[in-house]
């Protein structure tokens, strides 16, 4: 960790003239750290202020890398922060500084902090790891007679039919005429975003002439094929994406466009849309801000969940993990929040057209996390000429999303070369349909975080895999007794997962172990229910008993009581009868 204590710059010359810190003796090579300030502006008005690093490799010319941008203002006090990978060698020079409002504006800086994040050979073991922990859990199926006894050797095959985590992609409607096209999407996606048919300019190109005919028939494919659709969007910030009409008009005119779009496309998906990213790209545009002032934005939110209270709202920008504008993201996000913006999620885009680097994605996923809302990756693609170098980067920005905790989903923003926005280079399907390595990789990815088993029943009737959160299909065959197909659920809860199911597939309320009073955690109110049972002031009934039974020999008793405290106090992370 490194600090400085409070410094102030008066008077500068050039916007580049800001407070400087040596870093040479301070950083290692091949680390990731996270550089955080606290600044506070003087002067009135908004500014842009960074955080860059300066670097001299090799006595070649230095390089200027930005590490964080903010915009910010005399109100109180700004933290602004991101991430930087030191690399080279025969480094002469490392200096960070903090610059960049225009000449003449004052300023403080207080509290800089330097933490190392992690080193790049082992980021991808650190991610498995993570992913191991938050996406999986243990389920167990047990098969019982009609006399509630246990069935040894039944084969139980477990194939995981959906993911918790949403993954999928755009698509384009002029598309789907091609069954290549639908195939593939319906094979590899679970959710989708309409790249642009749901977007004013295209359902109401003319004023007054709404059409939703290209949106209609791709939600019912989707439909159709049990894919859950994000909707994208409601509105768009940047003046150069509104519909040419809209352009010309002002005031109330301008403001009986806005509640019309709402009147219509809100209720038109109802029920249909999971998702609405509300007004796209608040941080690089300004047309409904600039002529019906910023109260807009929350008022847009506002009736959005007025009309579809069951939508989840988003907000939705670029540049924050492909570059350096979290910081600007947040405090836009917190404005919106403190005046009564209905907002439940973060979107980020992530367009990326260089090298990514995974520590840094991690660290600036850790800093939005500060806001305590689910995070998506909205629009990921990587444009990249070599197969393989685009395959690498894919595979970085999937595992390292995939392991965060707070993010929960990535959409795709196209595969097929024909279509996609950014051509060949960003593809996973050539024009001719094979497979490219970005492709193969994403599919790789797809087989490992997919949890397919099979085995027999054990002594207890019992059968236990670990496996990632969604929905399975499991078929279980009883010697001399036939066969039954059942689908299950395994989502992210604490505990081992218990079902159960006599001979018949007829389902016996399924249990966690230590989860007493099934209100899906474990705790202290499971313990005080079996403290009761064990001193006979009250008694677990029989739907109960396997959840208290966590030692697994029929009883519950004081072992069973000990290993609930243990649990609860983290000292074990199992209990024996899931061994």
């Amino acid at each position: 960790m490194v600090c400085t204590r409070q410094a102030n710059l008066t008077d500068g010359t050039e916007d580049w003239n800001g407070i400087a810190q040596d870093m040479l003796e301070k950083l290692i090579i091949g680390k990731t750290y996270q550089i955080s300030a606290w600044v506070k502006i003087v002067d009135n008005g908004q500014h842009n202020v960074k955080i860059s690093m300066k670097k001299v490799d090799n006595e070649q010319e230095p390089i200027y890398d930005s590490v964080s941008l903010g915009v910010l203002d005399n109100t109180k006090w700004h933290k602004i922060s991101g991430p930087y990978t030191y690399t080279g060698s025969d480094v002469s020079v490392l200096e960070l500084y903090i610059e960049g409002p225009d000449a003449g504006i004052s300023y403080y800086v207080d509290d800089i902090e330097v933490l190392e994040v992690g080193a790049a050979d082992s980021w991808e073991e650190d991610a498995n790891t993570r992913i191991e922990e938050i996406r999986k859990r243990d389920v167990q199926i047990k098969i019982l007679d009609s006399n509630n006894n246990p069935i040894p050797d039944a084969t139980v095959e477990v194939h995981q039919l959906k993911h918790d985590f949403a993954f999928g992609s755009a698509l384009t409607r002029h598309a789907m005429y091609d069954s290549r096209y639908t195939d593939y999407f319906k094979q590899r996606f679970e959710w989708a975003a309409f790249e642009n048919e749901s977007k004013w300019y295209h359902n109401e190109n003319s004023r007054g002439n709404v059409t939703y005919a290209d949106a209609d028939y791709m939600y019912e494919w989707c439909k159709e094929n049990d894919i859950l659709v994000r909707g994208h969007c409601v509105f768009w910030e940047p003046e150069e994406w509104q519909p040419s009409w809209l352009t010309g008009l002002s005031g109330d005119e301008l403001r009986k466009a806005v509640d019309s779009r709402l009147d219509s496309a809100v209720n038109h998906f109802k029920g249909k849309f999971i998702h609405w990213d509300v007004n796209n790209e608040m941080l690089h545009g300004s047309f409904f801000k600039d002529r019906l002032g910023q109260s807009i934005w929350p008022y847009m939110y506002q009736r959005t969940r007025d009309i579809d209270p069951d939508a989840k709202l988003f907000v939705n920008d670029f540049n924050i993990i492909s570059y350096v504008e979290g910081d600007a993201y947040i405090n836009q996000i917190r404005w919106l929040l403190e005046n009564d913006t209905p907002i439940d999620a973060i979107g980020v885009q992530g367009h990326f057209d260089k090298t990514i680097d995974p520590l840094s994605v991690k660290a600036k996923l850790d800093n939005l996390s500060s806001v305590g809302l689910p995070i998506w990756v909205t629009e990921f693609d990587i444009q990249m000429s070599d197969e393989k170098d685009r395959a690498d980067n894919l595979e970085k920005l999937y595992r390292m999303a995939f392991s965060h905790p707070s993010v929960e989903g990535i959409i795709m923003w196209g595969f097929w070369a024909g279509t996609h926005w950014k051509g060949q280079d960003a593809a996973l399907v050539n024009h001719d349909w094979t497979i490219n390595e970005a492709g193969k990789r994403y599919d790789a990815l797809m087989e490992e975080w997919t949890t397919n088993t099979s085995g027999t029943t054990n002594a207890g009737g019992i059968f236990g895999f670990r496996g990632f959160h969604g929905v399975y299909e499991i078929t279980v065959n009883i010697p001399g007794k036939g066969s039954f197909v059942k689908t299950i659920e395994n989502h992210p809860e604490p505990g081992v997962l218990l079902y159960t199911f006599n001979t018949q597939g007829e389902p016996i309320e399924s249990t966690t172990y230590g989860d007493i009073n099934r209100d899906g955690e474990i705790n202290s109110l499971d313990l005080i229910i079996m403290k009761a049972h064990i001193l006979g002031s009250a008694k677990i009934s029989a739907g109960d008993f396997d959840a208290a039974d966590l030692d697994g020999n029929g009883n519950i008793d004081s072992q069973d009581l000990v290993l609930l405290k243990r649990f609860i106090l983290k000292k074990i992370d199992t209990f024996p009868v899931q061994s």
